[in-house]
């Protein structure tokens, strides 16, 4: 009988396996593309609201499953602070040369630290909301940040979406405003980044 036992278990093992490796959630490597993302702020003002926007952007999000439905993560995007606008010349450049000093400071990086969500969810046709702690760093300061992302997936991208207040006078900066306009905190960021796999 033990002999049986042992001979069963060395014919089921390598079933076993495969059936494991088969429920085994997927790792998950995309890469943000600018075509199709957009990432714009507005900015509360005495007489009106400054909107600006970001057209250049990179990052990467990589999640590995590291067992007990745990995940190893890493989420990292930047922006050009050079190419934020807002539509008006005289204010670009004040806010590149003297609020962000861009030529010091060329980046503004989020790196994530923490993600709240049900990745078995990461498939096609799938939709989920997570819950993303991370710093975002701004003029050579980071600081936390909480981000509530909305996440649908299709079957050669996914669209991360969402928005988030950034106090930008914990950061530091020079205070923008001039005259009669007076600049309020915070200011809020939209975005809706597309994602696709990475290589």
């Amino acid at each position: 009988m033990r002999s049986l036992s042992r001979a069963l278990l060395v014919r089921l093992a390598p079933a076993a396996i495969l059936y494991a490796q088969a429920g085994a959630p997927a790792p998950i490597h995309y890469k943000l593309t600018q075509e199709g993302s957009v990432l714009r702020w507005e900015l509360p003002a005495t007489l009106h609201t400054v909107r600006g926007s970001v057209p250049a952007l990179r990052g990467t999000i990589d999640a590995e499953p590291a067992g007990n439905g745990e995940w190893t993560i890493r989420i990292r995007i930047a922006v050009a602070a050079e190419a934020m606008a807002t539509g008006n010349n005289r204010r670009d450049r004040t806010m590149r040369e003297r609020v962000l000093e861009t030529g010091k400071f060329p980046e503004i990086v989020f790196e994530a630290t923490k993600v709240t969500a049900d990745l078995s969810k990461f498939k096609q046709g799938g939709s989920f909301a997570a819950q993303v702690l991370g710093e975002l760093t701004v003029h050579g300061k980071p600081l936390p940040v909480q981000l509530p992302v909305d996440v649908h997936v299709f079957a050669d991208h996914a669209i991360l979406s969402g928005s988030f207040p950034i106090h930008w006078k914990q950061y530091g900066l020079h205070d923008p405003s001039f005259g009669v306009v007076k600049v309020r905190d915070p200011m809020t960021v939209f975005f809706r980044l597309r994602a696709v796999p990475a290589e």
